[in-house]
């Protein structure tokens, strides 16, 4: 009786986390007006995630006695199931965490890197996708694209150190929606309908993503993956040894040979030696130490961003105002010529991280967003007519599919004051489509995002790392303590979406719910597209805002309305020091939950 009052009781802890309660709302700051959910509030923890049942493996780790770490790992894995097209064991991410214990803040990147054996010039001929569900260069689907999975390697990492469960704790879970299924949402469908041309060339990605080996899975669907539940098991019993060196690792290497990708146990072994904690990156901003992932990880221009908008005042400017979005955009427009210039794996290149965080450096990028909205201004002073504006309102019939698939972000906090984020992914729509053999494990297409031009910061090369905009979050501290931690899925528009989230808590005193739910907007700036031409933006930004955007000459796709996905998915935790009452925020504009207890 008692093992089983303790199980209620976890799931009942778990649940009630995500009602608001009023009799402290005012410790919290301002509830956006088109908000469609409340935040979770909890004092135990808090799991945020893109997926309720993702959140909820999360949190029965903490209900159990578990930390962050337990927790977090425990909703990544379970992603395999609930969020298949955009991350799994075969994925690759980063972490960004924070120890209570050691008082420190560690970054772990497990990004992905090139097969040793990749020739770039295989892929000549090969097929694309036409889904746009890959955002980088390449474009091509199948085994060829994948690079080296880190995911299980960075989930064990993390666990070894710093949690306090074992894999067969924390991916129990994973291993029961897998084997049992899990319901098929509307945003579920809509993934499966839009990603069918990566999985149908593969034979063993058929038999297990589509429904009955035929059809995209739909809305009521069961989703099931028992081949991934049997491979889970034995890593759960056996290690991630048998992932990275034995048996599963063969059965691996033996598709990739067989299909024509370049895979191998080598490859796969040397992974957990390179998945170890470093040093993060960071910077001061408005009382705060602002924390993210150093390279091949592309935070660095959320802290650019950061460090040029502190330098005006935009509480004078005012929230979502055409000077504060002006003088934003124009912040990351720059921002994000140094990411595409400059960030590569700094064993392969030299990324000048302290010139491209130095006051001195920023100060004239600083100057450069003021003369350009300045120029703005003065170039487009004459009024565009009403037709025009129209006109300038609609660039497509139909949204770039680019900009629909990516990633997916999680974050979490715990009573001991652990507090963690991970952005993790597939790099598009189910990666590349191809599961290997009898594993049921999907496989990311990573090297998409790099560049196929010899001697840029990212261009391919044998085992060199990928750079990412994946790793790009935020960790914001405040008295040495962390207060509100933030990441997004987006492609290049999570080095966008981040910072809008943050300074709506930072600097317009927004809870991490309003903060994320508030509009967003992103530069079209895909791999190629740099700099940016257009900007996707969601219509709930005041009429006459947008207007004052177009005059100015900002080119603004509304067609995607009042939300949008393609603005990023961002899952954020926050803490009031004072009460220890604990804060969650999901984006609405995905399946994102956040569960407290």
């Amino acid at each position: 009786m008692k093992t089983n009052y303790k199980k209620h009781f976890a799931f009942k802890c778990a649940l009630v986390g995500v009602i608001m309660i009023t009799t402290i709302a005012n410790t919290f700051a301002q509830v956006a007006k088109d908000n469609l959910r409340p935040a979770a509030i909890g004092k135990q923890g808090m799991v945020a995630s893109a997926n309720p049942l993702a959140s909820l493996a999360g949190q029965k780790m903490l209900a159990n006695g578990g930390n962050a770490i337990d927790a977090i790992v425990a909703a990544a894995a379970s992603l395999n199931a609930v969020e298949p097209y955009m991350s799994g064991t075969a994925g690759v991410g980063y972490m960004l965490f924070y120890s209570a214990k050691d008082d420190k803040v560690r970054s772990l990147v497990f990004g992905g890197w090139v097969p040793k054996s990749f020739k770039s010039q295989s892929l000549k001929g090969e097929a694309k996708a036409a889904d746009g569900a890959g955002h980088g260069a390449i474009e091509t689907v199948g085994p060829r694209i994948v690079a080296i999975p880190g995911n299980l390697a960075g989930w064990n990492r993390a666990l070894e150190d710093y949690g306090t469960m074992s894999l067969k704790e924390v991916f129990a879970p994973t291993i029961e929606y897998l084997e049992n299924g899990i319901p098929i949402t509307e945003f579920d469908e809509a993934m499966w309908k839009g990603t069918v041309e990566r999985v149908k060339p593969h034979k063993e990605s058929v038999a297990i993503l589509f429904k009955d080996g035929e059809n995209p899975y739909e809305i009521g669907d069961i989703f099931t993956n028992k081949p991934l539940a049997r491979t889970m098991n034995r890593i759960a019993d056996e290690g991630i040894e048998v992932f990275y060196q034995g048996d599963i690792a063969q059965q691996i290497a033996a598709a990739f040979k067989k299909d024509g990708g370049f895979i191998t146990v080598e490859d796969l072994a040397m992974v957990p030696g390179r998945v170890q904690w470093t040093e993060p990156i960071s910077i001061d901003y408005r009382g705060y130490k602002v924390y993210n992932n150093p390279p091949p990880g592309m935070g660095i221009q959320q802290l650019q961003t950061l460090k040029i908008m502190e330098g005006f005042d935009v509480n004078a400017m005012g929230h979502n105002s055409t000077e504060y979005l002006a003088h934003l955009m124009e912040a990351i427009y720059f921002s994000r010529i140094d990411t595409d210039k400059y960030i590569g794996d700094p064993d392969y290149v030299d990324v000048p991280v302290d010139m491209l965080l130095s006051d001195s450096y920023l100060d004239g990028q600083r100057k450069k967003v003021v003369e350009r909205v300045k120029n703005r201004k003065i170039a487009h002073k004459s009024d565009f007519t009403e037709a025009e504006l129209e006109l300038l309102g609609n660039l497509k019939d139909k949204m770039d599919p680019k900009y629909q698939y990516a990633t997916t972000s999680l974050s979490a906090m715990d009573q001991w004051g652990n507090a963690v984020v991970i952005i993790q992914t597939h790099g598009g729509g189910f990666g590349s489509g191809y599961v290997a053999g009898k594993t049921g494990l999907i496989f990311n297409s990573a090297i998409d995002w790099m560049e196929k031009t010899p001697g840029l910061a990212n261009s391919v090369e044998p085992w060199k790392a990928v750079g990412w905009c994946v790793g790009g979050m935020m960790q914001f501290h405040k008295d040495g303590k962390p207060e509100m931690v933030v990441g997004s899925p987006g492609s290049f528009g999570i080095l966008q979406s981040v910072p809008q989230v943050a300074m709506n808590y930072v600097d317009f005193g927004m809870n991490i719910q309003d903060a994320i739910s508030a509009p967003r907007f992103r530069w079209k700036d895909e791999l190629g597209s740099v700099p940016a031409k257009e900007i996707i933006i969601e219509t709930r930004v005041d009429n006459e805002v947008l207007k004052s955007l177009r005059q100015m000459g900002y080119l603004l796709d509304t067609s995607l309305g009042d939300w949008s996905m393609t603005v990023g998915g961002a899952q954020g935790v926050s803490v009031d020091r004072k009460t220890g009452w604990i804060m969650g925020g999901a984006d609405p504009r995905r399946n994102g939950y956040a569960v407290g207890w």
